[in-house]
């Protein structure tokens, strides 16, 4: 059913999270393209300043902004599953499209199918029940999401669904060669900077079954390294043969912490950052945190992880 609140705005804000990934942007990019075509007015919207690189050959990258509009009476936010990572406090309708099993519904409507391997996936189901004609940009930002929540189609939740997605974008226009370049074989000076560094302080504990890593303000600035060049070393580490939890801690310049953790499926991700007021997926989750005691923080969270490892 179309999404009515929408319908009747006249100045509708597409927001993705807080440092957004292709799967954020990629499904606001492509409502962003539906909604021009229905003679809208719309703002893409995002409060990072700076956004990753890697995402710039998404349709409507340079249309992103970090100012929210004054006359906008609409928002719709794309992957966020906690209204603070939106980043914004603004008394508006809004539509909340998510997949994360984590959601809390705290949109005005909501259409969360925490079934979907990404977001784009559920916009992509919009699209199709609603009889929107998806063209060659929105493919593209659709295909760049499933691609990067899928993890170039290497996660077991991938099914006959995902592939048949996959071709369907590709039919209509999705650029493979383009998403995968970006995506996978584009990396920064420093992110293998910030790899070796990590890679050189990482712990193991738990007998090997934890990997711990602890990036400080002056690593980051150091390398260059942005949020997201910095927790792909999570899932290196679960290609690990003895690791199944990966636990990251990372200092922010606005003085909070961020904490990632994945896992290989034997421990519930989201259900442990849960407990501190974080959420996310079964296997890939992370919260923020004011907390001024962040050892004390992380070493709650790491008893929690090893009983349940016991």
């Amino acid at each position: 059913m179309p999404l009515s609140l929408s319908e009747s705005a006249n100045h509708i804000v597409l927001i993705a999270h807080k440092n957004p990934d292709a799967d954020s942007l990629g499904s606001a990019c492509a409502f962003y393209s539906h909604l021009l075509r229905n003679q809208k007015k719309v703002t893409l919207f995002c409060v990072a300043a700076e956004l990753d690189p890697n995402l710039a050959f998404l349709p409507w990258f340079d249309k992103i902004t970090d100012r929210f509009p004054e006359s906008a009476d609409c928002m719709i936010s794309f992957d966020c599953g906690s209204y603070r990572r939106l980043g914004i406090e603004k008394e508006l309708p809004l539509i909340n499209i998510d997949h994360h099993l984590s959601n809390d519904f705290y949109g005005t409507d909501n259409l969360v199918d925490p079934s979907a391997i990404s977001t784009t996936e559920v916009v992509y189901d919009y699209f199709v029940a609603n009889g929107i004609k998806i063209n060659g940009k929105m493919a593209t930002a659709l295909y760049a999401g499933l691609l990067d929540d899928s993890k170039c189609f290497s996660v077991p939740e991938c099914s006959a669904k995902t592939f048949a997605m996959a071709h369907a974008l590709i039919e209509l226009g999705a650029d493979h060669a383009v998403c995968v370049g970006w995506l996978y074989g584009r990396g920064s000076l420093a992110s293998l900077r910030i790899r070796g560094a990590l890679l050189k302080e990482m712990k193991l504990l738990c007998d090997g079954r934890v990997a711990f890593f602890e990036v400080s303000l002056s690593m980051m600035e150091e390398t260059g390294a942005t949020v997201s060049e910095c927790k792909r070393i999570l899932d290196e580490a679960l290609g690990m043969r003895t690791v199944q939890a990966a636990l990251m801690i990372m200092r922010l310049s606005c003085g909070e912490v961020k904490l990632s953790l994945r896992t290989d499926g034997v421990l519930n991700a989201a259900a442990i950052m849960a407990k501190f007021g974080g959420g996310g997926h079964a296997k890939r989750a992370g919260m923020h945190s004011k907390q001024e005691n962040h050892n004390e923080l992380v070493q709650n969270m790491m008893m929690m992880i090893t009983k349940e490892l016991e």
